[in-house]
């Protein structure tokens, strides 16, 4: 597998790379808005420039490539990053942030003859508007080209956070997995460990707060084991937000929290890098407890918690998560 994907400022120092990709012509013929020649002076005045919504594309630190998401979307990826399917996990990345921070659509255009392009924009869900014509600066000349847009509910529907472990899928929520839930959340084990469930509650009581799409917080996703549904983990609206999670106690002792605790927190941070993560725990859950501290989280305060599961508020304490600042 290649290496994970992160998006984060550029960096004076991605001059270099950031001149030698767009000097090749095989990636600049199909920008509309780079100067050609390109070089050195170029790349630094673009950094310099950058917003806060345009992206480089990282693996394993070395920049491969650049992605915007604001008012319109557009990216490009160096030579030695194309054909690996690397252009739609970092757009996804990228578009995942977008629509978090409220937006309900976004758009693009891409020159008519640019097939890459016009295949990748349709694997994100974007959908065609009309014909234009793009004044392309390479070339200095208008070419036909397309106008699209993508909503956020058509990119919901093909890039929802669906994770694979070795063991294990974790996927959105679907209606036919609450009778499942709600058996394993109803256990008074289970339950005087969470806040929001206790043992009497119903199916059509705990249905709300599995309503999501699996794109955005708040959301609960479903984890299953051999298509068996295992348990659950989410994470809250709120900044800070809170991640949550529970387990069928006839899977505990196997390890299988720590590996959709792993792939879960690794998908946040990659999609919408929290600068933070909170997450409750009572303090006589040793297991959630150990679990929280091999995920990098740190006790920092303790607090009497209510759980609907519990007949009083019993010792809790918040666990935190910091992601580590970039170099």
């Amino acid at each position: 597998m290649p290496a994970p994907l992160t998006l984060t400022r550029p960096w004076p120092e991605d001059a270099p790379a950031i001149a030698e990709a767009l000097s090749d012509w095989q990636v600049a013929q199909w920008l509309t808005a780079v100067p050609w020649p390109y070089g050195a002076a170029d790349a630094a005045a673009f950094i310099d420039g950058a917003g806060l919504d345009e992206y480089a594309v990282r693996q394993d630190g070395r920049l491969i490539g650049m992605v915007r998401a604001s008012g319109s979307f557009g990216i490009w990826m160096a030579p030695v990053a194309q054909g690996q399917g690397l252009a739609e996990r970092a757009a996804v990345l990228a578009l995942s942030r977008r629509f978090r921070n409220g937006s309900a659509f976004i758009e693009a255009n891409h020159l008519q003859d640019n097939t890459a392009c016009a295949a990748l924009l349709a694997r994100l869900g974007f959908r065609p508007v009309k014909e234009v014509m793009l004044w392309s600066q390479p070339q200095q000349r208008h070419l036909p080209g397309l106008s699209l847009r993508l909503t956020r509910q058509d990119f919901a529907r093909r890039h929802a956070i669906a994770l694979a472990t070795p063991r294990l899928l974790i996927e959105p929520f679907r209606h036919g997995d609450l009778p499942d839930l709600h058996r394993i959340v109803t256990m008074p084990e289970v339950a005087s460990n969470l806040l929001l469930f206790h043992p009497d509650m119903t199916p059509d009581d705990m249905a709300p707060l599995f309503q999501s799409d699996g794109l955005l917080p708040p959301m609960r996703l479903t984890v299953r084991r051999d298509g068996k549904v295992a348990g659950s983990i989410g994470i809250s609206a709120g900044d800070p937000p809170r991640i949550f999670y529970f387990l069928d106690p006839a899977m505990a002792w196997q390890g299988l929290g720590e590996e959709m605790g792993r792939a879960f927190l690794a998908e946040i941070t990659a999609r919408f890098d929290p600068p933070e993560l909170l997450a409750d725990v009572f303090l006589d859950n040793q297991p959630s407890r150990r679990l929280l501290k091999n995920l990098g989280f740190q006790r920092d305060q303790d607090q009497m918690l209510s759980s609907l599961g519990r007949s009083e508020p019993a010792p809790a304490a918040v666990y935190r998560w910091r992601r580590r600042p970039q170099p």
